[in-house]
Parts: C-alpha cells; structure tokens; sequence
C-alpha cells in the first residue's frame, strides 16, 4: 500500500515536472509571466478582503482614524487598483494561455505525427497499436490542459498556505477543520478518476467503430454504394448500438462519482457555516469587529476554494498523468527496421533473394518459403501467380518494409541491410497497385514522389502526359494548382479510380531512379490506355532494372523473363517462350486467361 502510493506521487510529480519542461521548451516567457500571474492572483484576493474589512471597519463605526473619510478614499482608491490590476492581469493572462496553448498543441501534434510518421508498416496491421494510436491522438491536447492544472495547483498552494496563515490569527482550529473536511471527497474523486480513464482506454476500439461507422455517412466515396444498396439506417443502427453500451458503462461510473462526491462536499459547508456562526458570535460578544467577520469568512471561502481548486486540479494532473504514461508508452514500440547499415547506394544493378523466407508479424504463416533467385542488371523481370502467392511481399523485403525471417536479399551483391536506409528507398521508383490518392493540387500530387527535384514544372506536366493522364491536366481549371478533391476547394476534381492510378503513375515517372518496381500497373486502365501504357513503360524502362507484377498474363511481354510464384515458392523460371512450351503452370495460367477472350471458338 505504501509503496503504490509513494509510486502516485512520484509518478505526480513527474506529470507536473513533464508539463513544465514542456512549457519551458515552448516559450520561457509564457511561462514565467503565466506562473507569476498565478502567484500574484491569491495575494490581490488577500488584498481585496483586508481593504474591505478595513472599509466595514469605519462604515459600522469599529475604526475611528482621525481623517476617516481620507482614510475612506484610501481604501477605496487601493481596492480600485487592485481591481484594475487584477482584470488586466486576467486579459494578459487569458492572451498568452491561448497562445501558449497553441504552441504546445502544435509541439504535441509535431511529436505524435513523428511517432506515426516512422514507425514500422507491421505496427499498421496491428489492431493494438492503432488502438494505442487513436488514445494518445485523443490525450495529446489534454496536455496543455494538464500544464494549466499544474499553474492552478501551484496558485491553490501560495492561497491556502497565505489564507491558512492569516486565519490561525485568529483561530488555527478553522484552517484545519476546513483541510480536513476537504480531504475524503479528494480520495473519492482520485478513486473515479483512475476509473473513468481505465474505462476510455478499454472502450477506444469501440470509438473508433464508431467513428469509421460515422465517417462512411460522411464520406463522398462511399455515397453512392450506400444508397444503392440502402443501408444507412443499419448503419446509424449499428452505430446507435455501439453507443448505447459505451454511454451506459460511462453514465454508470460517472453516476457513482458524482453521488459520492457530491455527499462529501457537503462536509466543507457544514465547516463554513459553523466557523462563520463561531466568528459572528465573537462579533456580537464584541470580540471582534464587523470588518473582521467579513475578512475571515471571506478568508474560510478562499481557503475552502484553494482546497477544491487544488483537490480538483491534482485529479485533473492525476488524470493526466495516466495519459502522458500512455503517451510515453508509444516509445515501447520500438521499431525492428533498423537503419544501422553505413553503405552508400548510387545506382542498383543487379538484385537477388538468397533463401528468403517470410512470415508477417504475429500471424505464424510462411508467406515466402526458401524463394531464390536473381534480376540482372538491365534485366526486365515479372512476378507472376495467383493472389497471396508472396508477389507483393518481395517488393516489400526488397524495400525493406520489412526484413526477411531467414536469408537475404542482396544489392549488388551486398545485403541491403548493409546500406543507409534512405539511400536504398531512394534508388527505386513504385508504382504499389493500391497508392492513395492524396487530396492535394495536382502539382503535389505529383512532387510529393521526390520532393528534392528543382526542374519546375516541366519534369511535372513530362510525367502526367507520359502516364496517359494529360486529359487530366487539360481539363484542370487551375492547372497544376487544381486541387484534386472538392473537400477544400468547389473549383476542385474529383477523379475516377483508373485516372488516380494514372497519376500514381505519373509519380512513378516523376521520381529519380535507377530501378523501377510496378505492382500490378494497369489493374484499373481501359485496353487502349493500358496499350499506350505498355508502349510508354517500354520506352521509360529501357536501360533500368525492371521488377513488375501482373495478373494479365498478356502483359508480360514487357519482360524479358519471368517468376512464377505459387504458395511463396517459385514453381518455374524463364522467358515467357520458355515457360509456354514447357506446359507447365505459366501455360496453364496463360491458356485460362485466353480463353476468356474466346467466343464460339473464336478469338475476339
């Protein structure tokens, strides 16, 4: 039991120490103009009870100074300044919390895009770290909230101590009762708290449910298949399900939270309403002035609010602390890609899968077993098989996405873990058969492949037109500067999937390489486009090492060699006569997709 606790207050401190070392780094004078003026504040309130006791003091006839109405004006010209200097302060206050807020948001949106933005791709199959994700993307704004707590903490500790101090002048026995009587609603807010926050991370699958099941409703991609097929009520019902249970496991907890303690601070009333009674009492028994029971009521009112802000924000840091651990925990996922290798990598040559065997993260199955073979220099090599056959996968380990479970895959005859990490990606260009579209202007959508090239807009429009996608530039009312959504701009376009996958062409074409890797090139082009796709990759490949895969068997005429992977073995290898005239599982392959292209016997 002691050894928790003590492990809760280190762990609080830490919390406050994290968000000042934060706010430090983000502006020093925020800081310290935000801390001075949560010093500051319990002294003007101090200020402002003691100048009105003195007021009642010579309004009710207690005090008798020998110029009572300088004395009056006085007072009140005192309790004018601290009046102005208390909203002034409130508006510099306010001005810099906001922007200091910003600029701790924007550090915290800085750090969790980083976070994203390099872990491995195996983290992105895994429903736990999206889970994780999701949490800390929801908790990062809190900590601004969190560095504010620690400033009301540290104001709610200058005012107790000052008004404690100034009561016990009079009687030391209302500070203690009034502490004392604050303390059991404080165990049962930190009990519930622990709770709420254990039942938001259990239930932050369910919220991003939610928020996919939200997002179809919402999202233009997805209208007209749901009205088509008529499903947004079983949508909004599913979500509505979803709901009900979270909200009832949340209203539950938060129920008993707020019964209990709203019981327990009752206590603190009960305590001010008996120590203002004691002190009236000395009023009438004329031991103490009219001035004196408004300065040590109001004193009783500041000490049980210093109390409660301070019992409320060391929840809210309590609270937060749970959230910056989860946060910090992002840094136990440490990635298995490890750019260690010291090798430079000026141009690929040659390529090679020496015994390759693979298995994705946590799923136990050998997607690639004991896979062997070479791409020459120049050579033209495609992968072919059915789905799952380990095709995309070799591109993968090739890019070192991920790396391989047992063998190699070599460079030049160099294990590519032996080169700088940036420096092997940089040397390829791919086209994957499922590239994003991304909702920028044309131009970008384009540069974003190779961000480093600075020959202007002519290398950009090159790359457009030799992928088939110059329709698309010539019907773009801004040209380069047309957006490629309507989501930020009316003026935008909204493409179809085959022009999207041109333009993942484009950006292909569009970066420097000295080998390219097609994944599946013309999965969504019309017969003429995928024609004058071929024709354009035959002239653009010339003099490169090539790696592609494809379905369409027919399009294999681009290499001069092919794999045939079948279960992540290779079952043949050779030219496509070779692999004809052996019969084997390429011909069976080839002979089923020309049948398709038959009718009554004869060729269409």
């Amino acid at each position: 039991m002691e050894k928790t606790f003590l492990k809760n207050i280190r762990g609080f401190f830490s919390a406050v120490g994290e968000c000042l070392t934060l706010s430090w780094r983000t502006s020093r004078l925020y800081t310290v103009f935000r801390l001075l003026c949560n010093l500051i504040a319990p002294l003007l309130t101090l200020a402002t009870a003691v100048l009105g006791k003195y007021i009642l003091d010579l309004l009710s006839g207690s005090a008798h100074p020998d110029n009572s109405r300088i004395y009056l004006l006085v007072c009140v010209g005192g309790l004018l300044a601290v009046n102005i200097t208390r909203s002034l302060l409130q508006k510099a206050q306010l001005y810099m919390q906001t922007m200091h807020n910003d600029l701790i948001n924007g550090e915290l949106a800085f750090y969790m895009m980083d976070k994203a933005g390099h872990a491995d791709i195996e983290y992105f199959d895994n429903a736990a770290y999206y889970d994780k994700l999701s949490a800390c993307t929801r908790d990062a704004p809190v900590i601004a909230h969190l560095l504010w707590n620690a400033l009301f903490a540290i104001s709610a500790v200058f005012s107790l101590t000052i008004s404690f101090c100034a009561l016990s002048q009079l009687n030391i026995i209302y500070g203690v009762f009034m502490i004392c009587a604050a303390v059991p609603s404080s165990i049962v807010a930190a009990k519930y708290t622990r709770a709420i926050f254990s039942l938001s991370l259990e239930q932050i699958n369910g919220e991003r449910q939610k928020g996919y099941l939200q997002n179809l409703l919402l999202d233009r991609s997805f209208a007209q298949d749901l009205r088509l097929f008529g499903v947004c009520g079983p949508i909004k019902e599913k979500y509505r399900r979803l709901w009900d249970r979270m909200f009832c496991k949340r209203r539950a907890v938060n129920r008993k939270r707020s019964i209990l303690t709203g019981v327990l601070e009752c206590l603190p009333e009960l305590v001010l309403v008996g120590t203002g009674l004691d002190i009236a009492l000395h009023v009438l028994d004329g031991a103490a002035t009219v001035g004196d029971y408004s300065l040590y009521t109001g004193l009783l009112s500041q000490l049980w609010n210093s109390v409660y802000t301070l019992s409320d924000a060391a929840m809210q840091i309590y609270d937060n602390q749970l959230k910056i651990k989860n946060i910090q925990s992002l840094d136990t996922y440490e990635n298995h890609i490890k750019d260690s290798g010291q090798k430079s990598l000026d141009a690929v040559e040659t390529i090679a899968f020496d015994h390759v065997s693979f298995a994705y993260p946590g799923t136990g199955k050998q997607v690639l077993q004991d896979v062997s073979f070479q791409v020459g220099k120049h050579e033209r090599v495609a992968l072919v098989g059915l789905n799952g056959s380990g095709k995309s996968t070799l591109i993968k380990l090739l890019l070192r996405l991920y790396d391989v479970n047992k063998g190699a895959v070599r460079i030049n005859g160099t294990d590519i873990r032996e080169y700088r990490l940036q420096d092997l990606r940089r040397s390829f260009s791919v086209y994957f058969q499922d590239d994003p579209s991304y909702r920028f202007n044309l131009r970008e959508n384009i540069t974003i492949a190779d961000m480093e090239r600075e020959d202007g807009d002519t290398a950009v429009i090159r790359a457009i037109r030799d992928s088939g996608a110059g329709e698309i530039l010539d019907r773009a009312p801004a040209g380069l500067d047309t957006f490629l959504t309507r989501l930020f701009d009316n003026q935008g376009m909204e493409l179809s999937g085959g022009q999207y996958q041109k333009l993942a062409l484009a950006r292909t074409f569009y970066r420097r390489h000295s080998a390219l890797i097609l994944d599946e090139p013309s999965s969504n082009l019309d017969p003429r486009a995928e024609h004058n796709l071929f024709l354009c990759l035959d002239r653009f490949s010339q003099g490169k090492t090539v790696l592609f895969t494809s379905h369409r068997l027919t399009n294999v005429s681009l290499a001069n060699r092919v794999v045939v992977l079948e279960n992540g073995r290779i079952l043949e290898d050779g030219t496509q006569e070779e692999l004809l005239a052996h019969g084997g599982r390429y011909a069976e392959l080839f002979r089923y997709q020309q049948e398709r292209f038959q009718v009554g016997g004869e060729k269409t």
